[in-house]
């Protein structure tokens, strides 16, 4: 392998051959070994090249997890497409400008998220029918060989796939990352686990978020086999397939983590799981004690961000008892550093903008100059936090960017969520920030001003935000008040709102 061709689909390739017979994607749909999975990411390929579709072309995935978005995302990567990762908790409309946005010249979808599609620019579409697989569209193309193209030559530097992220206007970016990016990752996630071809995945975060994407990319890289629980958010179903298919590792969000300690999940005195990789500071201590102390488990926190591909920063579990408001030390591939809003550099100790840099870093937003001039100004990725970084290299993070509301490891930009109330006639002004949640981190809590006269439940408003706005970022919490606090120049105060008392009567 020279640097040239160092991609993700190198990687894969060289572990097909290396491990053919072995398994490496399991889900309700079916079982494949190595080879069987490189067979259908070839047929995909020159299927793609038949089509017309080539280098820098968009292909958009709207799937769930498992074996049909592997094979589409390595099948892009082979001949030098982009996959656009799309989020099937948006709304139709959301996914709309997305694919304007992108304007694929072709999609992948599971049968019942073609709703989702409604009238958008979705190129052709290639339908998963979950219900019918062997008969779907997209298993009569993977399953048979189709005539051979001449593979394009690629370089390293060639966008594998596109996410998008929420932006403080309201808009999605498209955060473009280099097949090479990916790889780098996906080794340095393999290097500091200390992972190999024995490891197996239970994949439960969605492949269209930056930690589930990570986690594949590191099991490609090590030889391990993926394990796809789907969309089945049922903790006890999920820890019953851990235990079915002997999986070694996970990431599972804190929601599905958090039953599993009451179900009693020992058995004859084992558990299979050996290690677990998840977020790190405040707040994680006590989640990771019965992972760390009651199962044996080697656990790893830390920190990233879609903008560099994934965890950043790496943390263990004694460590993070000992610092547990760190999120500890930087990957193998990253750097890191503290500016000023001039974009110096801060010595140790003191408070700053945590920003990166490295081989794993983005290379830009989708069609987007000034949020990429933004976003990587000053020769680093300036990720809008505020942290330190002791003498050691040990990172702190001191909060989150003054706006951004993570829930369920999903982002939240309380403009989306404004700009939604901006469009009924009922409210005169309104305006969220994120309040503390035991299950998902975060929620959104909205604060509502009616206009003289006009009346608006909180039934009505969570009606009407079904069919504008992702499920996550719907208020969990609406209180009515008489008037927001506003600075002079009419500046919403979000900071006073967050710390405003949440009461039970405000669910909404």
């Amino acid at each position: 392998m020279t640097p040239r061709d160092f991609s993700l689909d190198t990687l894969f390739r060289a572990n097909a051959l290396r491990l053919a017979n072995r398994e490496v994607t399991v889900d309700g749909l079916q079982r494949l070994t190595w080879a069987e999975l490189d067979q259908r990411v070839e047929n995909l390929a020159h299927w793609l090249l038949a089509k017309g579709i080539g280098a820098g072309d968009r292909v958009a995935l709207l799937l769930t997890d498992g074996t049909p978005f592997v094979t589409s995302l390595l099948a892009c990567g082979r001949i030098g497409a982009i996959a656009v990762l799309l989020n099937w908790r948006l709304a139709p409309g959301e996914i709309g400008w997305i694919m304007g946005n992108a304007e694929p010249s072709l999609t992948f979808a599971n049968a019942r998220f073609k709703h989702l599609l409604g009238e958008s620019e979705a190129g052709e579409v290639v339908l998963v029918d979950e219900q019918h697989y062997p008969q779907s569209a997209f298993e009569s193309i993977v399953a048979s060989d189709q005539p051979r193209q001449t593979l394009p030559q690629l370089t390293p530097d060639r966008p594998l796939y596109m996410m998008y992220t929420s932006g403080t206007t309201g808009r999605p970016k498209g955060c473009l990352q280099a097949s090479s990016a990916v790889a780098t990752s996906a080794l340095g996630m393999c290097t500091r686990r200390g992972w190999m071809h024995r490891e197996r995945l239970l994949s439960v975060n969605p492949l269209f978020h930056v930690v589930g994407m990570q986690q594949i990319a590191a099991m490609i890289a090590c030889g391990g086999a993926m394990v796809f629980a789907g969309r089945d958010d049922d903790a006890a179903a999920m820890l019953d397939l851990l235990h079915r298919e002997d999986c070694t590792t996970t990431s599972a969000f804190p929601q599905i983590l958090l039953p599993w300690r009451a179900m009693e999940p020992l058995r004859d005195g084992a558990i299979p799981l050996t290690n677990y990789t998840g977020g790190a500071g405040p707040g994680f201590v006590p989640l990771y004690e019965f992972l760390g102390q009651e199962w044996d488990c080697e656990v790893v926190g830390g920190y990233g961000q879609t903008e560099i591909c994934g965890f950043a920063t790496a943390i263990d579990y004694p460590d993070m008892c000992n610092h547990p408001r760190s999120i500890g030390w930087a990957m193998p591939h990253v750097e890191f550093t503290m500016l000023d809003p001039d974009g110096n550099q801060l010595p140790p100790g003191e408070e700053g903008e945590i920003c990166m840099r490295g081989p794993t870093v983005m290379l830009g937003y989708w069609r987007n100059p000034d949020a990429t001039e933004a976003a990587l100004g000053h020769g680093w990725l300036r990720s809008g936090d505020l942290g330190t970084m002791d003498e050691h290299g040990l990172v702190y993070l001191l909060g989150r960017s003054k706006e951004l509301i993570k829930t369920g490891g999903e982002n939240v930009y309380p403009a989306e969520v404004d700009a939604v109330f901006q469009g009924m006639n009922e409210v005169a002004d309104a305006g969220c920030c994120g309040v503390p949640d035991q299950q998902w981190g975060e929620a959104v809590k909205a604060f509502v001003v009616l206009k003289p006269g006009m009346e608006l439940t909180r039934e009505e408003i969570t009606t009407r935000f079904k069919s504008q706005i992702a499920g996550y970022k719907r208020p969990r919490y609406i209180e009515f008040v008489d008037q927001l606090p506003r600075d002079m120049l009419g500046k919403l105060q979000r900071l006073e709102l967050s710390q405003r008392p949440v009461t039970p009567d405000q669910a909404a």
